[in-house]
């Protein structure tokens, strides 16, 4: 029996493990772990961007950044896998000596580096734990688009008109906290309705969509003289933005300058 070989000397131990390691079922066990480590790999990065449609879809201020780092994170991992696939390659060909030794200390090194940032950014950012409410899903998994015609075309038409009006008139996307939900109770349709409506039929994500009326807003203030005494910051969170970074990214995105600029020479 395997247990036996505790009993045994130094060399019967050594002997032991060299031969299980040469054995058959070693090797279809590493490569059965290689098999499921990139099973995981891939399911990892499929979450991560299911996610982010999911965050995009329903939230108008999501921390994209913490999504970015896990993915990231992820990458770094998976490229220190290699690390381990060469001490193996190096073992299966030199045996177990000083180079796998070496790699075995980087391997480690890496391993223990790598975790201690994820910690680091975990711990600075507590929500990193937190997730994606389970409920949510992407939308085209929930409402399938239906085909085009006249008599569809004029329907979402007029919804969509309904609902720019809406966003002028109200301006909702003001709150710097306002969610798909929220929207969707004060126009007193169903959440999916107006998900469809917006994703699907307009083919914006509902981050976009609102962030182009709070651009808007802002561009109008910036515009505005007699608003000059109010800072980039005062603006940013006038309009419903809750973060600099968020704010510069949008306005370049939309306007193809920075709202300093703007200001500057308004277009």
């Amino acid at each position: 029996m395997a247990y036996g070989i505790y009993f045994e000397d130094r060399a019967s131990k050594v002997s032991f493990i060299n031969a299980l390691n040469e054995s058959p079922i070693m090797h279809f066990f590493y490569f059965l772990f290689e098999f499921l480590f990139q099973v995981y790999f891939i399911a990892s990065f499929l979450v991560i961007r299911k996610s982010k449609t999911v965050y995009l879809e329903n939230y108008t201020n999501p921390n994209i950044s913490i999504l970015n780092a896990l993915y990231k994170i992820t990458i770094l991992y998976y490229v220190l896998h290699f690390i381990v696939l060469i001490r193996w390659l190096v073992t299966f060909i030199f045996g177990v000596g000083e180079i796998r030794a070496w790699i075995v200390t980087l391997d480690g090194f890496a391993f223990l580096f790598c975790t201690c940032w994820y910690l680091f950014v975990a711990l600075n950012k507590p929500e990193f734990f937190r997730g994606v409410n389970s409920q949510l899903k992407p939308i085209v998994e929930l409402i399938p688009k239906q085909k085009s015609s006249p008599a569809v075309d004029d329907e979402k038409n007029k919804q969509i008109l309904a609902l720019k009006e809406f966003m002028i008139e109200k301006e909702p996307y003001l709150n710097s906290s306002l969610t798909i939900q929220d929207l969707a109770e004060q126009l007193k349709i169903p959440v999916k309705d107006l998900s469809a409506l917006i994703n699907l039929y307009m083919n914006k994500h509902f981050f976009d969509f609102i962030n182009e009326y709070r651009i808007e807003k802002a561009k109008e203030i910036l515009k505005d003289p007699s608003q000059k005494q109010l800072t980039i910051l005062e603006i940013l969170y006038q309009v419903g933005f809750n973060s600099k970074s968020s704010f510069s990214t949008s306005f370049k995105k939309h306007t193809g300058t920075t709202p300093t600029d703007f200001r500057k020479n308004p277009i």
